[in-house]
């Protein structure tokens, strides 16, 4: 018998996925964000047994809550889809300072076998001590986080009650030279030919409407507006008086206007004025007086005003208006875009058919209204009534396709580029949703939004585009498949049609 000794087949190693996570504060240079980007591209890339799964960054974002962090939520994301296999981060700081956020986060990759590897704390989440130390560690950056918090609040407020701005952000017809605010001549006049044009009995539009005429811009370099105009008219720097304190931050991280919370200091004589103090006063009480004659003109608005919250933030919501459309969107989304509140604006006949849905009434009841409803909170696929009897009627919200009732708005995102689809009519009338690029630089295939439909319904049933809009934080299309990223994290795939 004879024997014969095989030597075993040397077992390929399968290369890590790894990726990295990079965040710098709103008090950060932009350039520490770059370096921290190409440092890890190059520290992954270099490594033979790791494979290059990108970098997400976020800039200007505070680390104490994951909310609003739109990178991080997509590293996750795609961590859930199995994309990941390693995630590197510089720090626990950089990751979370809340302790909550950053261990159930930890856990969750865990459980997918996928670690999380600190590179200052020298910790890996997968090592048998690792949640241990990240336990106490993180507890110590949250702590450290309110501490710093807390420090930098009282410093501002001190600087308040002595009479110092914080910043030196200077209001339309100042610059801040180092030590004060100048007057800037043309602005300055701008500022004047508005107070006394107002004061002649000019109306605000009216005042806006010419001077947009004439080609005058702001500081953005858009024609000046209503609203312009209208915030012109009630600051009261323009008489040398600056108002510190008009904000504060909440401990939730909110900036909130200062209605009695905090004192509110007014200092006179810093500047140079270009009003009178006379000439401000009988602005205020000209557009007290216009606002009370005004006041009841529309039978819809007024029902609606100071009722309607958003969901999604909790902050109000506000009437605007764009020739015959009428629509109520939230105030937080309109000042500080998406990343600050994900809400959807609703239409104002929308808004009017949910009262008569709920009321049970063929006719808008404004003194029913008023008498039984405390608010109405929108959400992203129904509106609350909260009644004053302490319940909670419940509507779902109308998606028909048309324009401002398209759950896919903002939603659908090119794998091959990364840019925004946008809607679109192809052959014999089909709605088809198409990369925004031009074919010369992006050839992705057309995806029918009939297709669209069929995966939405595949996976959150028939009558879901309410669900769509409240809980996929993007639709991701390729040439061979459809990819619903879920803002709690998770994803689903649904594989294209052949055409």
């Amino acid at each position: 018998m004879k024997i014969r000794r095989v030597q075993p087949s040397p077992i390929l190693q399968k290369k890590l996925r790894v990726a990295a996570y990079a965040r710098v504060s709103v008090d950060t240079l932009h350039h520490s964000l770059a370096a921290q980007v190409s440092y890890y591209s190059s520290l992954i890339q270099k490594n033979p047994t790791w494979e290059y799964a990108g970098v997400y960054a976020d800039e200007g974002i505070t680390g104490t809550s994951t909310a609003h962090r739109t990178e991080f939520k997509r590293l996750i994301a795609d961590c859930n889809a199995g994309k990941i296999d390693l995630v590197l981060v510089k720090s626990i700081s950089r990751f979370a300072r809340d302790t909550v956020d950053c261990l159930n986060t930890v856990r969750q990759l865990k459980e997918k076998g996928i670690a999380v590897r600190f590179e200052r704390e020298n910790i890996d989440s997968t090592s048998e001590d690792g949640e241990l130390l990240l336990t106490l560690l993180a507890s110590f950056a949250q702590e450290e986080s309110r501490s710093i918090g807390d420090n930098i609040r009282w410093g501002v407020r001190r600087r308040f009650a002595e009479g110092i701005p914080n910043g030196h952000k200077a209001p339309y017809g100042y610059t801040w030279d180092g030590e004060m605010f100048r007057i800037v001549p043309a602005e300055g006049k701008i500022v004047k030919e508005i107070f006394r044009r107002y004061l002649a009995g000019e109306s605000a539009y009216a005042i806006a409407k010419t001077l947009a005429g004439r080609g005058i811009t702001g500081r953005q370099g858009r024609p000046i507006e209503q609203t312009t105009v209208k915030d012109i008219l009630s600051n009261i720097s323009y008489t040398g008086t600056m108002a510190l304190q008009k904000n504060y931050i909440s401990e939730g991280h909110i900036r909130k206007r200062n209605k009695g919370e905090l004192p509110l200091y007014l200092v006179d004589g810093v500047f140079e004025p270009l009003v009178s103090k006379d000439d401000f006063d009988k602005a205020q009480e000209i557009r007290k007086m216009r606002a009370a004659q005004s006041g009841n003109r529309n039978p819809v608005l007024m029902p609606f005003s100071g009722m309607v919250k958003c969901g999604c933030c909790g902050g109000g919501f506000s009437r605007r208006t764009a020739g015959k459309y009428r629509r109520w969107g939230c105030n937080t989304r309109e000042r500080k875009g998406s990343t600050a509140c994900d809400s959807r604006p609703i239409k104002e006949e929308e808004l009017v058919a949910a009262v008569r849905t709920v009321m049970e009434k063929d006719d808008f009841d404004v003194a029913e209204l008023r008498r039984k409803v405390l608010k109405i909170v929108i959400h992203g696929d129904r509106i609350d009534f909260h009644l004053v009897n302490r319940r909670i009627k419940k509507t779902a919200r109308i998606y028909n396709g048309q324009r401002g009732s398209n759950p896919f708005t903002n939603k659908v995102y090119c794998a091959s580029c990364g840019s925004k689809c946008e809607r679109d009519t192809w052959t014999k009338g089909t709605k088809v949703w198409a990369c925004s690029q031009p074919r010369t630089k992006c050839r992705l295939r057309r995806l029918p939004e009939s297709e669209l439909k069929e995966a939405v319904a595949s996976f959150f049933g028939n009558s879901c585009e309410g669900q769509i809009v409240q809980n996929v934080e993007r639709i991701v299309i390729s040439d061979d498949e459809v990819i619903f990223q879920l803002k709690e994290g998770g994803a689903y795939r649904w594989q294209r049609q052949c055409g």
